[in-house]
């Protein structure tokens, strides 16, 4: 990513924490653009957001989730991700962007449309390989989308199902899939 899109990203990202709704002729200004260069350099507003979006999880949330558990401990992977669901089902500002609109934000989150569901099978599956081989017979990359989709369930369950987001019964699961 270039540094005009990298501030283009950190803008965005600052105005979600903020509780804002990303606004790309906002953020444009912010920066010192005009609004084709945030298209040209980085995409239409719902790829604005979901870079700043994973630039969040890619910087700050994933490697705390990391460091909280050393590798070689007890259920290292199935801790690693509680504490991501965990995370962002405290975060008020990501809560606050999950209901300003959900249908989009389930869209840039979980959907082959965006990058975010792609990378996130990524990391989980970098993680899969550092650790020992779990009871469920899978290839690797099909257990991390596995993994992945399983988190959404619990992250996102009020605006899928109408239930409460619940990190310990994600832990359930993956302690389940991963041994």
């Amino acid at each position: 990513m270039d540094h005009t899109a990298d501030q283009i990203v950190r803008a965005a990202r600052r105005a979600l924490v903020a509780g804002e709704p990303v606004d790309v002729g906002r953020i444009a200004a912010e920066v010192g653009v005009d609004r084709s260069t945030v298209f040209r350099r980085v995409g239409r507003r719902d790829v604005v957001v979901a870079e700043a979006l994973w630039q969040t999880t890619e910087a700050i949330t994933w490697p705390a989730c990391l460091a909280a558990h050393p590798a070689g401990g007890e259920h290292r992977a199935a801790k690693v991700l509680r504490d991501y669901v965990q995370l962002l089902i405290d975060e008020p500002w990501f809560r606050q962007f999950l209901h300003r609109d959900p249908a989009r934000a389930l869209r840039i989150l979980t959907t082959a449309d965006s990058p975010i569901q792609g990378r996130m099978q990524a990391l989980v599956g970098d993680l899969l390989e550092h650790e020992p081989p779990g009871p469920v017979d899978l290839a690797p990359a099909a257990l991390a989308l596995a993994l992945v989709r399983v988190a959404e369930s619990f992250i996102y369950a009020d605006l899928i199902a109408g239930a409460t987001p619940d990190a310990d019964a994600a832990y359930q699961i993956f302690v389940a899939l991963l041994g």
